[in-house]
């Protein structure tokens, strides 16, 4: 089937895959032969253009829109587990001591790994300051 110069099927998602003919027998048993004659494929193209036209012309937050009655109690749920979380944790400042940027950088470039480096100064950031005041010491 062409489409103009092009041949459908090519293009964006690549050439079609080869024809298995054992599925296509399985299938013609089952469901019969394919009513090539009897279809109006002009008014198929028509349905399906219209349908392509009309999500073309609609704005994203009609996509955002059907994930909201699900994603709003998730959030929610993760907001609170999250605060509950942070409650619970217990900081001490005095255990840790402070890391600066320049000092992770400097013991990655003298061949610390860089995944304890990042760990270290994680640890550094988040546990300097009062987290239940929200003023550094």
């Amino acid at each position: 089937m062409t489409d103009g110069n092009r041949i459908l099927g090519e293009g964006a998602f690549g050439p079609e895959p080869a024809r298995d003919e054992a599925l296509g027998a399985l299938l013609r048993e089952t469901e019969g032969m394919v009513p090539v004659a009897d279809v109006d494929w002009n008014a198929f193209a028509r349905r399906v253009s219209a349908h392509i036209a009309t999500q073309a012309t609609s704005s994203w937050w009609t996509y955002a829109a059907r994930w909201e009655r699900r994603v709003v109690p998730i959030a929610l749920v993760a907001g609170l587990a999250a605060a509950v979380a942070l409650f619970q944790t217990e900081v001490n400042p005095a255990q840790s001591e402070f890391v600066s940027a320049s000092s992770v950088s400097t013991s990655i470039v003298s061949g610390a790994p860089f995944e304890d480096a990042a760990v270290q100064f994680a640890h550094s950031v988040t546990s300097v300051g009062d987290i239940s005041t929200g003023i550094p010491e």
